[in-house]
């Protein structure tokens, strides 16, 4: 008699732990992978994205300077946080339409270097209403609504040019500069220090009035008299 056996095919318990580990490695791999390609597109948006913000803030500073009509002021300001921090602020006094704002009804624009809780600044702007004396103003000033416009910003420095020479001060009084410089540290691109100019249209000279046109006369012009023959 005969006997054929019958063998049944089939993975060992070791070819199956072995797929599995061999299947674990290619999901890490492919993990690893997808996860640097997002972490990748993510800076590459966050930059562009702070790149369109710091172009925006650039181009608003710019055309508010060259907005400033001919009586209006500007001046730097060292003001205060609320938690006492200094403040550099560019204040615009009797400059209307700057920064898109059609009237200040007799207050001023500050432009300053708000600090953060996590040691950076950013600009911020503040309408400050007329009639606020020295303490309620710095109140204000301290507590008051500012508008953030460029996070992210570090060691802030406004400088005036006049008379062939930056400076770096410029009070409450002072003429009106020939150009306004801003240097500072942006998060959004590190290592690179950002440094521009804005211009200051001058004050238009005064119109001198031509002199008066006397009024033109019926009578006719006199002729010289002839001398006699002789």
């Amino acid at each position: 008699m005969i006997r054929i056996s019958k063998r049944i095919g089939g993975f060992t318990l070791f070819e199956v732990i072995l797929a599995l580990m061999i299947l674990g490695l290619i999901s890490g791999a492919v993990y690893s992978i997808s996860s640097a390609a997002m972490e990748a597109t993510k800076a590459t948006v966050s930059a562009q994205a702070g790149c369109r913000r710091l172009e925006a803030f650039l181009k608003l500073t710019r055309d508010a300077f060259l907005a400033i009509p001919a009586d209006g002021q500007v001046f730097l300001r060292i003001g205060k946080s609320n938690r006492g921090s200094p403040v550099p602020e560019i204040v615009f006094r009797e400059a209307t339409g700057v920064f898109g704002i059609p009237s200040l009804g007799g207050g001023e624009l500050v432009l300053g270097a708000r600090p953060k809780s996590d040691g950076s600044r950013a600009f911020a702007l503040i309408r400050v209403p007329a009639g606020l004396d020295g303490r309620e103003g710095e109140r204000f000033l301290a507590s008051g609504p500012w508008i953030t416009i460029l996070p992210g910003v570090e060691r802030v420095v406004w400088s005036f040019y006049e008379g062939g020479e930056w400076k770096e001060e410029w009070p409450e009084g002072s003429a009106r500069p020939i150009a306004v410089r801003l240097q500072f540290d942006y998060q959004d691109l590190p290592g690179s220090p950002i440094d521009v100019q804005f211009w200051v249209p001058p004050l238009a000279a005064p119109q001198v009035a031509p002199p008066p046109t006397p009024p033109a006369s019926d009578q006719p012009t006199p002729q010289p008299t002839p001398p006699p023959k002789k």
